[in-house]
């Protein structure tokens, strides 16, 4: 899974994001992928590692209603 996709899980949709985790100057180290629930809590995020992984399935289109998608997508 990569950052942006759209995965669904036991009915729920999501996306991945990233939270990165920068250095004091400014560098990129490293960052954790995550999903962010389409729903009205505004960070229901959860690490996709662990009890989701194998059961997150990817979805080609979902249209949202409490996530603005262009927003996720990879710079």
């Amino acid at each position: 899974m990569k950052i942006g996709d759209i995965v669904e899980y036991d009915n729920e949709f999501g996306i991945v994001i990233e939270i990165p985790e920068i250095d004091d100057n400014g560098k990129y180290l490293s960052g954790d992928l995550l999903v962010k629930w389409d729903n009205e809590k505004e960070n229901d995020i959860e690490n996709y590692l662990g009890n989701l992984e194998g059961f997150l399935k990817i979805v080609g289109k979902h249209e949202f209603k409490f996530i603005k998608q262009k927003e996720h997508l990879k710079k």
